[in-house]
């Protein structure tokens, strides 16, 4: 009887990529590719299992629509993604590596601000002083909305980033900013301080729920927890 297909999702680019490779090699499955920028590949002594190359959101989308069995990527994207994504998928293994904060952070000329209680107050000073909502700019809409939500932080209005969030504020686009960091330096360049962590990330090993009971998946998951 043929053996069901095996997808592992792994990353295409991105400063993971190298390090998720580290694991594959790590823990003896070794990818084979018709060419370096192949996006399909196989693993040696594995006839079915296959690796599918994607950036980090589409590993996530993936596993949570079935198409993926096993991926790698970040927990922030999954913490981020559709709450009909999100269940459909677990984390198998926390990894050392790919680790960032998910952060709030505010102009540093905001002296009276130093934490998320001095934030409330400034949202309604926004309003009732300015006749507008506190801009916040950011590329996890979801995971801020929560975020606010917890702190019973109202007036604000989410400005969707698509460049350097971090510049946002000098741009007069947005007047914080919830964006990643991994040491601090580009909000510290950008004149900006941290006021709250509202995740800590890092890469991580998902299977989708639904491919867990499917032959092989377990030993395949079992071999890449191996940091």
């Amino acid at each position: 009887m043929k053996q069901e297909v095996i997808n592992i999702l792994t990353l295409s680019k991105g400063r993971m990529k190298s390090e998720a490779e580290r694991v594959f090699k790590k823990n003896k499955l070794k990818i084979i590719q018709k060419s370096e920028r192949s996006l399909v590949g196989s693993i040696k002594g594995y006839p079915n299992v296959r690796v599918l190359y994607m950036n980090s959101k589409e590993i996530i989308e993936a596993l949570g629509k079935g198409i993926g069995d096993i991926g790698i990527s970040g927990k922030d994207l999954w913490k981020e993604s559709d709450p009909s994504i999100q269940t459909k998928i677990s984390i198998a293994k926390e990894y050392s590596w790919g680790k960032s904060d998910l952060v709030c952070a505010v102009d540093n000329s905001w002296l009276d601000c130093v934490n998320t209680l001095d934030l409330e107050d400034i949202s309604y000073e926004f309003y009732n002083k300015k006749k507008r909502l506190m801009r916040v700019a950011t590329k996890f809409i979801n995971l801020s909305h929560q975020w606010f939500s917890s702190k019973g932080i109202t007036q604000y209005e989410l400005i969707t980033s698509a460049g350097a969030t971090e510049g946002a504020n000098q741009l007069g686009i947005s007047d914080l900013c919830i964006d990643l960091t991994s040491t601090g330096e580009t909000l510290r360049q950008n004149n900006l301080k941290i006021i709250d962590t509202i995740l800590k990330s890092s890469a991580c090993l998902f299977y989708s729920k639904k491919s867990i009971k499917k032959k092989g998946v377990k030993k395949i998951i079992k071999l890449l927890s191996k940091d």
